[in-house]
């Protein structure tokens, strides 16, 4: 594969939540390569073979969307598998996703394909694989660890959807982004790193994995060229915030603690006792 060495160009703090240009970029990467900083590999950029990608094709095609949000507001239509942590007021309680449990065999296929991105991390980006997986492993209770030798434990599919710039957050610090683009019938999408003036192509079946949490980088508005477009983005991450789930078990025993707490503040007020007249 080739290699590139990265170099920040310019400063583009400035740029954070707006919209990507094509004045923001000098070229486009429209093969595999390694990105390196210092000597040493820090992300890639990969064609994966059409074959390797009918059952996650299947999955974005067939799966039930819905309006979500995945960090600071920012909504999007998604498909969520594997496990969350809890939400306070929604879902307060450690789990796995509704999709999960109600598309058995969209689940399957997301975490079969999960195989062969370990595969590639593992290959290109060893040092970077190991310390996502430690960090998983230390901080993860095994019960939401669904794939006990994966750094990822959870898997959105987003479609159609083109972010302004940003940096990731809510993930376990120092773990790298993965994007896996499939798309059909759209131009546009590239994904933009104003800072290095390049960008990714974002073709279909290429895979970037990069420092999201450090490096500003957005998506290029996208255009339907053809009836029935998709662009479906899959993205596995662990959320910082499953640190703080107990065991499933504890966390069905705290959800009913805290319920039985809820109902009992809500009588009170509901029926307040009066004090004693003389």
């Amino acid at each position: 594969m080739k290699k590139i060495e990265l170099k920040k160009i310019t400063d583009c703090k400035n740029l954070l939540k707006t919209t990507p240009k094509k004045e923001h970029y000098d070229y486009v990467i429209d093969e595999d390569v390694i990105f390196m900083k210092e000597g040493k590999a820090v992300g890639l950029y990969k064609k994966i073979e059409k074959d390797k990608l009918k059952g996650i094709r299947h999955a974005a095609l067939t799966t039930k969307y819905q309006k979500t949000s995945r960090t600071r507001g920012i909504s999007t239509q998604s498909s969520v598998f594997g496990t969350l942590p809890r939400i306070a007021r929604r879902n307060d309680f450690c789990r796995l996703t509704r999709q999960s449990t109600k598309e058995k065999q969209n689940t399957n296929i997301v975490f079969s394909f999960m195989s062969e991105l370990k595969k590639i991390y593992k290959k290109h980006l060893p040092n970077h694989f190991e310390i996502d997986l430690e960090i998983v492993k230390k901080n993860v209770e095994a019960d939401y660890r669904l794939d006990k030798e994966s750094p990822f434990l959870t898997c959105n599919i987003n479609v159609n959807h083109a972010i302004k710039y940003h940096r990731d957050s809510g993930n376990f610090k120092k773990s790298l982004s993965n994007v896996l683009i499939l798309k059909g019938g759209i131009l546009g999408g590239e994904l933009v790193f104003p800072e290095y003036r390049f960008a990714l192509s974002q073709d279909d079946g290429f895979l970037s994995i990069f420092d999201g949490q450090n490096e500003i980088h957005g998506v290029m508005p996208i255009y339907k060229v053809t009836e029935n477009p998709y662009r479906a983005s899959i993205v596995y991450y662990s959320l910082e915030q499953m640190k703080h789930c107990y065991p499933y078990k504890m966390e069905v025993e705290r959800l009913q603690n805290v319920s039985t707490e809820k109902a009992i503040r809500r009588a009170k007020n509901v029926n307040p006792i009066k004090p004693h007249e003389n």
